[in-house]
């Protein structure tokens, strides 16, 4: 049992009696209210602290939010300005790379091989026309080695439907005319199958237009759109940063940093704040280029939040300074004056307020002006901790004699039962019935007997009472109808007192099923019930309880009088109580079967 709940039992009994009964001029009065003014002044000592605290950080709060704004307005021009200059060089980087592309390819087909391919393919021999072929693959692998933005190139002959690059050549047939549209001629950047093309053709007739059957060559070159983003990528200053490039009409998107709508974002000559999908971006456009693309730059406002952050800590940093400079000019005190008080006026009140009488409040090593204050403190929780071991001790040995008295009560009266039921079903030759009342029985007395521990799980004690019913199963099976419900096995670790359960059985047998009539018949029902984080067993009967016999129940359970015998029912309420450190553990009610209920509540 544990000591604080049962010193705090006596407690309360003793408070009932008078033994601490609070009457005019007591000194519990006289310590309250010292207490309370201790407290006040303890309050008062620390209040200027605490305001020079707050003047403090209050001086730090506005010098950082005025500091946050300049450092704001500094860093975004700096930003804005360094990020330009960023984009304006990879414009340039790239517009370069894509005009000597461009100028490479229209030089190639103004080339004589090219027109010699085209005039003399069926003129020529085989060797000849080798030749040619291999002197524009070669061109192609210069293109292909003239930067990196190249992924690949190759050049078409569409009237002979020839295709070659830098891997050889090959016949393609009408795939020759896939890039002959007349409607790109004026495109610098051509989008097909979400690839990027820089296009250049040649006609037979310079005076005709760009009809398919003028078209003399097509020289192709696809860019490498995972080296341009990679580009677009090194130029972000920061991770939410998004760079995208579209044509030079700014109507379609060539290539993103990230995922992007061209239509949702407005596109602006001069850097200005813009919103897209709730996230806040400053729009800059890179200055100079624009022949083949136009390249834009969406900067993340991420810096704002981390000058926001750089604010905080460096006023989490002062008022940090504030404090260490406050506890070490308030350290003295508190050692000196604040502890001392606190040990005796707090920690040692609410110990003995919680019935820990054997608490004693450390001495110093040094002898100090609450030395005298701390003996005669251990003086008075002594003389009370003597007071209550008296009458605890009483109460403990009182609390086994009744247990002690109750399994003497169980042993003798169902032994003798016992033996005279397996008597009788082995003169009948009830073999498989005998056993299982040898098993039961051997289980019964075995838990009664050998375990003398205080508590046990509910498991342990369902098992017990189930051992008990299936014994008195057997003597009044013509008249008695049991439901025994198995537990849950949640339930089964539950610790509580010993023989709390079979009792209840036992009351049932002594009272009601013994005092039936030959022809009558009785039903015996166990359940368990979970509300409010406790675990109600309970065990009924049917029958007709009267209502003064179900009030006088109550009432011997409830408050026994002084040298009266203590009942089954009243044992198990007392250790419930005591054990859970609760009121009310056990509740006897009308059954729904018209007998008695009774329910044992327990705390999970």
């Amino acid at each position: 049992m544990p000591r604080q709940l049962a010193a705090g039992s006596l407690t309360d009994g003793r408070a009932k009696s008078g033994i601490f009964a609070r009457r005019p001029g007591n000194k519990c009065f006289g310590m309250e209210e010292k207490m309370r003014r201790e407290r006040y002044f303890i309050r008062y000592l620390y209040k200027w602290l605490i305001l020079v605290f707050f003047l403090f950080t209050i001086v730090s709060i506005s010098f950082n939010m005025l500091n946050y704004q300049r450092e704001r307005e500094y860093y975004s021009e700096i930003i804005e300005k360094e990020q330009q200059d960023r984009i304006n060089y990879l414009s340039k980087n790239i517009e370069d790379g894509f005009i000597k592309l461009k100028i490479t390819a229209s030089m190639i087909l103004k080339e004589d091989v090219v027109k010699e391919l085209y005039c003399k393919w069926d003129f020529i021999n085989s060797y000849e026309r080798s030749k040619l072929l291999d002197n524009i693959r070669r061109r192609c692998l210069e293109i292909d080695n003239l930067n990196s933005f190249v992924s690949s190139s190759a050049f078409y002959l569409p009237e002979r439907g020839l295709k070659i690059d830098g891997n050889g050549f090959g016949i393609v047939g009408r795939q020759a005319y896939d890039f002959a549209n007349p409607d790109w001629y004026g495109d610098r950047i051509i989008m097909k199958d979400k690839k990027a093309y820089i296009v250049e053709m040649s006609r037979k007739n310079y005076l005709k237009g760009w009809e398919e059957d003028n078209i003399l060559g097509i020289f192709v070159i696809e860019l490498d759109e995972k080296v341009i983003r990679e580009e677009l990528a090194f130029a972000k200053m920061m991770e939410g940063d998004i760079l995208f490039m579209t044509d030079y009409q700014k109507s379609t998107l060539l290539f993103q940093t990230a995922p992007i709508d061209l239509k949702e974002i407005e596109v602006q000559e001069v850097p200005g704040e813009i919103q897209v999908d709730k996230e806040s971006y400053i729009l800059m456009r890179s200055k100079g280029g624009g022949y083949f693309f136009e390249l834009y730059y969406m900067q993340d406002q991420t810096f704002i939040r981390l000058i926001r952050e750089r604010m905080l800590i460096s006023i989490l940093t002062f008022i940090g300074a504030i404090v260490l400079t406050l506890l070490a000019a308030s350290a003295v005190f508190y050692r000196r004056i604040y502890r001392p008080l606190e040990i005796l006026l707090v920690d040692a009140f609410a110990r003995i307020k919680e019935s820990h009488f054997s608490y004693r409040i450390p001495l110093p090593e040094k002898e100090s002006v609450f030395t005298n204050l701390y003996q005669n403190f251990n003086y008075m929780a002594q003389r009370i901790d003597t007071l209550v071991s008296r009458e605890l001790q009483q109460k403990i040995l009182v609390n086994q004699a009744n247990f002690k008295h109750l399994q003497a009560q169980i042993n003798p009266h169902f032994m003798y039962n016992s033996y005279f039921l397996l008597y009788r079903m082995i003169k009948k030759g009830d073999k498989e019935g005998s056993l299982l009342v040898c098993e039961s029985l051997g289980k019964f007395f075995k838990y009664i007997t050998r375990d003398s521990e205080e508590s046990k799980k509910l498991g342990d004690e369902i098992a017990h009472a189930r051992s008990y019913g299936v014994i008195q199963g057997f003597r009044f099976k013509n008249i008695l109808q049991m439901d025994f419900a198995e537990l849950p096995e949640k339930y089964g670790y539950i610790e509580v007192p010993r023989l709390i359960i079979q009792p209840l059985i036992e009351n049932v047998f002594k009272y009601v099923v013994n005092e039936l009539d030959e022809e009558e018949k009785i039903i015996l029902r166990v359940k368990y019930e979970e509300e409010g984080g406790h675990l109600f067993v309970c065990v009924e009967n049917s029958g007709n309880i009267e209502d003064t016999r179900l009030e006088r129940i109550r009432e011997k359970f409830g408050e026994p009088k002084e040298n009266e015998d203590i009942t089954a029912l009243a044992n198990i309420s007392f250790r419930l109580n005591v054990f859970f450190d609760q009121e009310d553990s056990v509740t006897v009610s009308r059954s729904e079967l018209g007998g008695l209920k009774v329910c044992l509540r327990l705390k999970l």
